[in-house]
């Protein structure tokens, strides 16, 4: 989920326009060469990498805990996630929770991606400097063992247990969770135990609206014996959430105990007095209220051998204090068995209709996994709006991330690509309903109508990061196909029409096949990747365009997809590779101008180590198989599968994982960082990119083509790999460690790090593993594109080609106007023995019938860059649902200067075409 800090807005507006039809110039990322003073590599040690920050903010080695002046989040190592199974219920509980060793982390109202405290945990204290807090940030080493377990395989329900193993005082802690499904409210039973009469307090770091400097917290006394405490956001500028108005959201919550507290604090974190009380255990005198950033205090327990409490905070909007610990003492008064048992009811009625697959059903601990994940792809969806499912509810290396003020924290975002990934295991588990929501909520909220999706948006549409990533514009075209083919969910259900597939599949056409990022979202180029993505779009879009009665967009879509998957191979496999890498050819992670093999350098992003692009390699050609458009025994995949395997494969405790490329640096600092090995990423530092454990997944779902039975890398053997990458509360991370070296940071081989736990894309990779399994293939995989370019059928299933692939195409050369001509009135011409032939442009299509195997046409070009589509289609059936035909297709970006005819605003570079 690493980031370009170029946002390609200039390719963005101007691409944009092409899908409606409108006279626009193609603008793109042209090719780039980077290159540098030094040395050219092609392999270095992968600790040498840096990549992008992870939204700007300001990092560093410490924690709030240490640096109470300095807020920040925590780990995005979650070992648990909650919150009701109600998506779609008229009032919904709108709030969240996750867990870390020892602590509630980051609840979220009245969206997921709102966090409203750094945590809330505990401590214990004898009052005479004895002091233990069981929220503990990575680094930091105390005598406690802290254990996440979950009590139920049906419900998103944990155990928090944190024990004293030191030789100071013997005590055990027990934390449960749940949320409340009557009202927007968390409740925690706590139990207590120990060996001696200590005090127990909850703490918490409240973060209303997503930041911690604004503030006000107080101390509400009961009419009866005992208080409650409450904190509010000021409304001070700079909040991020909005509503649906566009005003910010101002959120109040309340920490309430059953009883109430009797001994509480409010003060500055930073203070004087709440300093002494980490190092002491004493409460600062007449802390009753405060404004900054805040440390809530209560006693659960004074002198005790033994308390059982149940703690609650409550949550409300437009900073209403009162409404917020109304919530919370309803919520205790109706008490937690009550409140558990709705909650855990939720859960089970949502996984009432899924069947286990065979693959997990009779091996317990894969059942259990499959189970969480599951429930964990639905619980990252948002309640405000339906479908905006995020990438994780984390903080990658959260501990180094200011809290200080509102800001786009972490992966609390919603991407296309996770959605595709999430929509996939949704369609599989049977949830067609949420499938449906995700991809509406594409074309609802993140489509700016004319073709372009964003990088990644905010929950309500706004875009956050707005790079350019083709795959992300293609994979919705593929979910909508699917939900036609598969569901016979087509245009009169749903939300979104042709014109929004015949805009995106526009910006393909005109756009591709070269992409600003692709699927690791860092480099421009022609990437494997992409363009399966991107030909699985384009099949998908002409199959819903024939279905539509839209002939000629579905000949241009057919056309230029059979076109990029002929060429794939030679746009982005070396045929010369390096010293270091082979055997050839084999596909490149990316090249800058769809020739792989003129060495062309490569600046990995943002300050990484300069290389040959022939040197970085990554496991995205797979796409080409999972998608359809390539055979898994194809030489070249075989050969590429060698290289990454020898390059960046490592097998851990747990099993093979993978590297998303060598070189990468987005993960835990290196051991030659002056915090040491593992400590958290940060810009300033280089970082080193760690094993992914999806990688693994999408590893099994080609061996499962290849028909691997047996060894380390079957396809049943991969996805018990996946579940034992899982931490203690079966959440799957986006990273494990990939050494067996020990790090003062506690990392294990093959165990999750602290970027983001759990990543949804990884969740839905196991569960769509666990159903590829039963069906002996990938269930991503569309049969539609499968049948053009694997199966060599007709797109019926019948009638299978003898040599696979599609029908051959005609012969076609084109004669080009120069690149850049003075004058808007251009003439393409060439030779063909085709039927038709397609000329297309921003502006429309030409239609011709060639005679004597020649064709002219006569084009009207506006002034600025115009890309041009030539299509030769042999004659062939309308019959099948793709039309079962031959086709070539040539395409070039002509730019007008100065023709006295103008079109749409235009700026920025051009696609430039390679050799067609």
């Amino acid at each position: 989920m690493s980031r370009r800090t170029d946002d390609g807005r200039d390719r963005r507006s101007l691409l944009s326009a092409l899908g409606t039809g409108c006279v626009a110039g193609l603008a793109g990322c042209g090719g780039r060469t980077d290159e540098d003073d030094g040395a050219l590599t092609t392999e270095a040690p992968m600790d040498e990498r840096r990549t992008r920050t992870d939204g700007g903010e300001d990092r560093g080695d410490g924690e709030t805990d240490r640096q109470p002046g300095q807020p920040h989040w925590t780990t995005g190592a979650k070992q648990g996630v909650g919150t009701v199974a109600d998506h779609h219920a008229a009032d919904p509980s709108r709030v969240w929770f996750t867990l870390t060793d020892g602590a509630l982390t980051e609840p979220r109202f009245p969206r997921i991606d709102t966090l409203d405290a750094r945590h809330v945990s505990f401590v214990v204290t004898d009052g005479g400097g004895y002091v233990a807090r069981t929220h503990s940030p990575p680094g930091e080493m105390d005598s406690l063992d802290r254990t996440v377990e979950p009590t139920a395989s049906d419900a998103l329900t944990f155990r928090q247990t944190v024990t004293e193993t030191g030789e100071a005082y013997d005590w055990t802690l027990t934390v449960e969770h749940v949320a409340d499904p009557a009202r927007d409210a968390l409740l925690l039973d706590v139990s207590f135990e120990a060996d001696a009469p200590l005090d127990c307090y909850v703490v918490a770091t409240p973060t209303p609206s997503g930041r911690a400097e604004h503030t006000a917290g107080a101390r509400r006394a009961r009419t009866e014996e005992g208080a409650d405490l409450t904190a509010t956001d000021t409304g001070a500028d700079g909040i991020v959430t909005l509503d649906a108005d566009g005003e910010p959201v101002v959120v109040a919550l309340a920490l309430a105990a059953d009883r109430g507290f009797d001994a509480t604090a409010v003060a500055e974190s930073a203070a004087p007095g709440m300093q002494d009380f980490r190092e002491t255990g004493a409460l600062p005198p007449n802390a009753t209220a405060a404004e900054g950033v805040l440390t809530l205090v209560g006693r659960l327990a004074s002198g005790a051998e033994s308390a059982s409490r149940t703690v609650a905070l409550g949550f409300a909007t437009d900073g209403d204090a009162d409404a917020a610990l109304g919530t919370a003492r309803d919520a205790l008064e109706d008490g937690f068995e009550t409140a558990h048992a709705g909650y855990v009811g939720s859960w089970r009625e949502y996984l009432a209709p899924v069947d286990l697959p065979a693959s997990v059903a009779d091996h317990g601990e894969l059942a259990d996994q499959y189970r969480s994940a599951a429930m964990v792809l639905k619980a990252v969806e948002d309640k405000t709006f339906t479908g905006a499912g995020i990438a994780s509810p984390s903080v990658p290396w959260g501990s180094a991330v200011s809290a200080r003020e509102s800001s786009d924290h972490g992966y609390n975002f919603v991407w296309a690509r996770d959605l595709y990934q999430v929509f996939t295991a949704f369609d599989a588990m049977g949830d067609v309903d949420s499938a449906v929501d995700h991809l509406e909520y594409v074309f609802d909220y993140q489509h700016d109508g004319e073709g372009f999706l964003p990088q990644n948006t905010f929950l309500d549409g706004r875009t956050r990061w707005g790079g350019e990533q083709l795959d992300e514009i293609a994979f919705p075209l593929v979910m909508a196909a699917q939900l036609d083919a598969r569901h016979g969910y087509g245009f009169d259900e749903a939300s979104y029409g042709y014109d929004e597939i015949r805009a995106l599949a526009e910006y393909l056409v005109h756009g591709g096949p070269r992409t600003e990022q692709e699927r690791w979202e860092e480099e421009d180029g022609y990437s494997p990747s992409t363009i399966a993505a991107a030909v699985a779009g384009l099949v998908s879009a002409a199959r819903l365009a024939q279905a539509t009665g839209q002939d000629e967009d579905a000949l241009v879509y057919l056309g230029v997809a059979d076109h990029w998957a002929r060429s794939v191979t030679d746009w982005c496999a070396t045929t010369t590779g390096t010293d270091e890498l082979g055997p050839t050819p084999y596909f490149l992670r990316v090249t800058d101008d769809a020739d792989p093999d003129d060495g062309a350098v490569r600046s990995l992003a943002n300050g990484g180590a300069t290389f040959d692009e022939r040197g970085v390699v990554d496991a995205g050609f797979l796409e080409l198989v999972r998608l359809g458009v390539t055979p898994p025994d194809d030489p070249v995949v075989e050969n590429s599968l060698a290289v990454v395997d020898d390059i960046i494969r490592v097998d851990t405790p747990n099993g093979p994982a993978w590297y998303r490329y060598n070189g990468d640096g987005y993960g835990e600092l290196g051991p030659e960082s002056n915090a040491g090995a593992g400590a958290p990423w940060s810009l300033t530092h280089e970082g080193k990119g760690r094993l992914w454990p999806l990688l693994t997944g999408e590893r099994a779902e080609y061996e499962l083509l290849a028909g691997t039975e047996s060894g380390p890398l079957a396809p049943d053997a991969l996805l018990r790999a996946m579940a034992d990458f899982a931490n203690d509360g079966r959440m799957i991370p986006e990273q494990v460690w990939d050494r067996p070296e020990p790090t003062e940071y506690g990392w294990e081989f093959g165990e999750g790090t602290a970027s983001a736990t759990p990543l949804a894309w990884s969740m839905a990779q196991y569960v769509r593993l666990a159903h590829s399994l039963d069906a002996g293939a990938p269930v991503e995989t569309p049969a539609f594109v499968a049948d053009r370019y694997v199966d060599g059928a007709d797109g019926t299933g019948d009638a299978e080609r003898a040599d696979g692939g599609p029908p051959d195409p005609p012969p076609l050369s084109v004669s080009w106007p120069d690149s850049v001509v003075d004058a808007g009135e251009v003439t393409i011409s060439g030779t063909t023995d085709a039927e038709v032939v397609l000329v297309r442009t921003p502006d429309g299509t030409r239609r011709v019938e060639p005679g004597d195997g020649s064709f002219s046409v006569s084009l009207s070009l506006s002034d600025g860059r115009n890309p041009v589509t030539v299509v030769a289609a042999t004659d062939g059936s309308w019959d099948a649902p793709l039309p079962d035909r031959g086709f070539a297709a040539r395409q070039r970006t002509v730019s007008v200067v100065d023709s006295g005819r103008e079109g749409t605003e235009r700026s920025g570079d051009t696609q430039s075409h390679p050799k067609n």
